[in-house]
């Protein structure tokens, strides 16, 4: 009974801390080209699981997480900022997503970074984090 209280204290004010952090909506320069999602999800080759923090499992939260990212030229992810989606799983996802390799883009035949935003459909149980890049 204590553990479900201290949980639901904690989720009480998990977002409230996480709504006072601006976050960064791209993390791109000027010199590198915009994709769509639907691109980007194209050009993805590789993602990784995304792992659950303690407790997730018990909570059953499930949700869209959109997140900006930029990648270079060889297809790794160089910057990943949040953009929005649950607060109790933004860490876990960012380091999720860091890890994600990408198909170089490539114009008339030079590669070039790019960056844009992934949606990822998401849903926590059983101590994993289901997702699907939308």
């Amino acid at each position: 009974m204590l553990f479900r209280f201290t949980l639901m204290v904690a989720l009480t004010f998990v977002p409230l801390l996480a709504s006072q952090e601006n976050p960064v909506t791209h993390c791109c320069t000027s010199h590198v080209d915009r994709l769509s999602q639907k691109k980007i999800k194209a050009l993805l080759d590789r993602t990784e699981p995304i792992h659950a923090p303690c407790c997730v499992d018990m909570l059953h939260i499930k949700g869209t997480m959109v997140l900006s990212i930029a990648v270079d030229t060889d297809g790794q992810v160089t910057c990943v900022a949040y953009v929005s989606g649950h607060p109790l799983i933004i860490g876990v996802a960012i380091d999720s997503v860091s890890q994600w390799r990408f198909s170089p883009y490539s114009v008339k035949g030079l590669k070039k970074n790019f960056y844009g935003r992934v949606a990822l459909r998401y849903e926590a149980n059983e101590g994993a984090v289901k997702y699907e890049v939308i």
